[in-house]
């Protein structure tokens, strides 16, 4: 079994005690609507999933943002906002995340910003010729706090 296949019965296995179902803004508790509304930046809100895990609720809204951005809300069953993933642009990510990613070569394919209270962290996929790919959390500072590699099986 290669890194990926277990990387992927890995995730399947953190998932599988998650009940998850899809719901409409409306059936969502006020608490939760008014934060979504409140956080999506005029965005359009494209669906809201509940997950309920270890007796706790989270509610995923995926957005669609101006520019073919997406930005995903994770907020607590009583209306508080947790977590935010969002895509951005290499060249909207501070001087010390650009300067990071740059020194570990190949092609930034995708970054999002993670803000988790009052955290901020950088998630890319960056791709290398010829070596594989690198999936990588950085500081705003630059600092690497995980890198994996992605081998993908052609």
């Amino acid at each position: 079994m290669n890194t990926t296949s277990i990387r992927i019965l890995a995730a399947i296995a953190l998932i599988a005690p998650a009940a998850a179902r899809d719901i409409r803004l409306a059936d969502c508790p006020e608490p939760v609507r008014q934060t979504i509304q409140t956080n999506s930046r005029d965005g359009k809100i494209e669906e809201v999933e509940m997950i309920e895990r270890q007796g706790k609720t989270i509610y995923i809204a995926d957005i669609d943002l101006k520019g073919g951005y997406d930005l995903n809300l994770y907020v607590s069953a009583e209306g508080s906002l947790v977590k935010t993933t969002e895509d951005i642009r290499l060249a909207a990510a501070p001087e010390a995340v650009r300067t990071a990613l740059r020194g570990l070569g190949g092609r930034v394919d995708d970054l999002d910003k993670i803000t988790e209270g009052n955290t901020v962290s950088y998630d890319a996929d960056i791709e290398r010729h010829g070596q594989a790919d690198l999936d990588v959390i950085v500081s705003t500072d630059g600092k690497v706090l995980r890198q994996t590699e992605d081998r993908d099986e052609d």
